[in-house]
């Protein structure tokens, strides 16, 4: 284990709570390290229920194609914590970081702080140190009591699409997770909405009067006019002026969506050295893991064999279950085998039952070192909510699964979903890495 890796196992145990939602401890951490937050302009913060960590990385190919610097905080990370730090594109090293952790570490002097506001600070503080023309910021949870929420000078705040999840944190209604998520409003310049709940849309265009920022709103201000998918390209207005982009790679139709909000965020800044080429080139190149990816390359792909297609996507609510069962309904002539393993507060039985129809088999895993819905008990919750004579199998791991599959069916598509945690547990076992 790395010098950063130990740092971050010790700095876990400085809060009984894993999350704690509050502004109050990170401030006063952040104070002793003079106030590196304030020192940070030229934000762009994210948030959202589904689609933040996609929009976020459209947003940093874009600005890199157009040659910027850019900074990028996301969470959580898939395999190595430093996927959450990227400093001028690059992933921050092992040393850079360790030397972040323990400068906080000693000015936060063992007093209780959660495992994502002192590893926020490390990144607000590196940010600070390294000059760049983009800061990037994907909140964890929420908005408002957010760690991120402590920047004061934000370019722009974009909203992606906000439904039900993380209720027992954010509230049991629609309306009480977007007070939340539009928490991140406050000391921006402009907003930029994405398509959103009639709810959401109200608040926001409340909260933007209220504290007079510009609101560009999807339907109004900007939308996508077309899709056309033997081209493979979308045209979209944004502001009056029409503009034309080919598809990206990452897979699904609703990449388009978001790659359309991460666009009318680049064109809300009305910078004239980012040209329409450079768009479309983020736009084709925005690469995101475990967002339904396609693991083709790898250890598992190997494994199993041409006939067998492997498909890796960190959703776990309900809206990520629409957006999957609209790409396994294309799939109903072939066996689709769901693979799956959800966190403890997630909503199984829903997010199941929206895509039994065309599946061949469900295996369930577990999600080592984490907080996890145990197999037999998701089986439980399964078994008697959802009518189905479906094959459901309680698994050890990854590789029993692919070997249970391989010995029993002679071709298909295996979906594993669930988790971002998940997700990581897979990736490594694939070999895949981030770079």
């Amino acid at each position: 284990m790395d010098k950063s890796a130990k740092i971050l196992k010790r700095l876990e145990l400085l809060h009984p709570k894993k999350i704690d939602l509050s502004l109050k401890r990170l401030t006063k951490l952040l104070n002793k390290l003079d106030n590196p937050h304030l020192k940070l302009s030229h934000v762009i913060h994210v948030a959202g229920t589904n689609g933040k960590g996609s929009v976020t990385s459209f947003l940093r190919s874009i600005f890199e194609f157009s040659n910027y610097k850019v900074h990028t905080y996301t969470s959580p990370h898939l395999i190595n914590f430093n996927e959450r730090i990227r400093l001028n594109s690059k992933l921050i090293s092992n040393y850079h970081l360790s030397t972040l952790l323990e400068e906080c570490e000693f000015y936060n002097k063992g007093e209780e702080i959660t495992f994502f506001e002192i590893t926020t600070a490390a990144a607000l503080l590196a940010f600070s140190r390294i000059e760049s023309d983009i800061i990037l910021l994907e909140t964890g949870l929420g908005g408002r009591f957010d760690a991120t929420n402590v920047v004061e000078n934000k370019l722009c705040s974009v909203i992606t699409p906000i439904s039900m999840d993380h209720m027992n944190f954010l509230g049991s209604t629609i309306e009480k997770i977007a007070k939340e998520k539009l928490g991140i409003l406050k000391n921006s310049k402009k907003i930029v909405l994405s398509k959103q709940h009639s709810v959401v849309r109200k608040l926001a265009r409340v909260e933007a009067k209220r504290m007079k920022i510009e609101l560009l709103e999807e339907g109004s201000n900007w939308k996508i006019r077309e899709k056309d998918f033997i081209k493979k390209n979308f045209s979209m207005f944004f502001e009056k002026a029409n503009y034309n982009f080919n598809f990206p790679e990452l897979f699904g139709e609703h990449q388009i969506d978001n790659a359309s909000t991460a666009v009318a965020t680049v064109l809300s800044l009305g910078r004239k050295d980012i040209l329409n080429k450079n768009i479309n080139a983020g736009i084709v190149s925005a690469k995101w893991p475990a967002r339904m990816q396609n693991l083709k390359n790898g250890n598992l792909s190997s494994y199993m064999g041409k006939k067998f297609d492997i498909w890796l996507d960190g959703g776990h609510n309900l809206e990520a279950s629409n957006i999957l069962k609209k790409i396994i309904d294309k799939w109903k002539e072939e066996n689709v085998f769901l693979v799956i393993g959800m966190m403890v507060g997630k909503d199984p039985n829903s997010f199941i039952k929206k895509l039994i129809q065309n599946l061949s088999a469900i295996f369930l895993l577990p999600i080592p070192d984490h907080q996890y819905i145990k197999p037999y008990e998701m089986k439980n919750i399964i078994k008697n909510e959802i009518n189905s004579k479906i094959s459901i199998e309680c698994s050890l791991d990854i590789k029993e699964v692919l070997k249970t599959i391989k010995e029993t069916y002679a071709s298909g598509k295996l979906v594993i979903c669930g988790s971002l945690y998940l997700a990581g547990e897979v990736l490594k076992q694939d070999g895949f890495k981030i770079n």
